[in-house]
């Protein structure tokens, strides 16, 4: 991994086990709306779409004028409830601290509001080995619209080519976000992404445990 300087990560799937957080927090705004909620599998499809969208997946009749208080109300469980259920995948801060260690850049990018994302890096302890955070802020188009890496990655690191930058996800739309913005992508088997459709985008690297980076950055 010699030639990358810069590696950019998802964290729903690939840095954080956050499945059983969302589905009881999507599981819950649907009852608080009397509404029944899908099933666990189908909740965890939508993992990495943002909220509005997934709402319109798992409940194609809402109205577009309800969709912001569904999400203000997810949002509102998973501050009370949801963060108690995250946990890191076993070998990320062990990952994180040998990619610092040996100079490499670290960058965090997610669908997930950006205030959730800064939160939950604190909590799970790795927060101070990111240079870069971004999440949703109600202004950058998110994954898999690759503007955000034209418009401020590119420009914070304005010494590094393309072919320097990582991305590590989980999910079609993390490699596609990749794709789009030119970089390669190492896709995180172990999440939560659909593996026939995931496979089908052919991602540059593939790993079944995050594990496996630590390989990757000592070679």
């Amino acid at each position: 991994m010699n030639q990358y300087k810069l590696i950019i990560f998802d964290f729903d799937g690939t840095l954080a086990i956050t499945h059983r957080a969302i589905v009881y927090c999507f599981t819950k705004t649907f009852e608080s709306f009397n509404i029944a909620p899908p099933a666990a599998e189908t909740i965890q499809g939508t993992i990495g779409i943002n909220l509005a969208n997934s709402f319109k997946i798992l409940h194609p009749a809402i109205e577009e004028s309800a969709i912001p208080q569904w999400v203000e109300t997810y949002r509102s469980f998973y501050r009370t409830e949801g963060e108690k259920q995250l946990d890191l995948f076993p070998g990320t801060k062990q990952v994180l601290q040998l990619a610092s260690k040996s100079g490499l850049n670290l960058g965090v990018l997610s669908n997930k509001h950006v205030s959730f994302v800064n939160l939950f890096l604190e909590k799970l302890k790795i927060h101070s080995f990111f240079d870069l955070i971004l999440g949703d802020d109600g202004q950058i188009i998110q994954k898999p619209n690759p503007s955000v890496f034209h418009s401020i990655i590119k420009p914070l690191f304005p010494e590094l080519d393309n072919n320097q930058v990582l991305m590590v996800g989980d999910t079609a739309v993390d490699l596609l976000f990749a794709k789009n913005a030119g970089i390669d992508v190492c896709w995180a088997a172990y999440g939560y992404g659909d593996r026939p459709e995931c496979l089908a985008l052919e991602p540059t690297f593939a790993i079944d445990n995050i594990s496996e980076l630590a390989a990757m950055i000592q070679n």
